[in-house]
């Protein structure tokens, strides 16, 4: 019950997050997306906590989603496995990175 709440929730994220993207990077001007702008921003706490949260969002929903693909469409014990243990694994390398990006960059 809570893991299709979360998805339903994030996903609500990254609709919100997609169009602040859009409206900041192709409506408020063409220098938003300058290297200066971009340092800019990621200088801003708020800012890598909105880019934490967005990582966050983005990475639950499309490896539940896949979980669900791999569920329902792989028929194969083993092959099912080692894909269940690739969607634990390699989220949690994409969150560490994209957090250390965030977070130290």
């Amino acid at each position: 019950m809570w893991s299709w709440l979360l998805h339903r929730i994030t996903g609500v994220i990254l609709v919100f997050g997609l169009l602040y993207h859009f409206i900041l990077m192709h409506f408020m001007g063409h220098n938003n997306y300058s290297y200066e702008a971009v340092m800019a921003r990621l200088s801003d706490p708020w800012w890598k906590v909105f880019n934490i949260i967005f990582l966050l969002a983005a990475v639950y929903h499309g490896f539940y989603g896949l979980n669900g693909l791999v569920t329902e469409y792989i028929r194969e014990r083993p092959l099912r496995k080692l894909m269940r243990y690739l969607i634990i694994i390699v989220p949690m390398i994409l969150v560490f990175f994209g957090i250390k990006i965030v977070l130290f960059n």
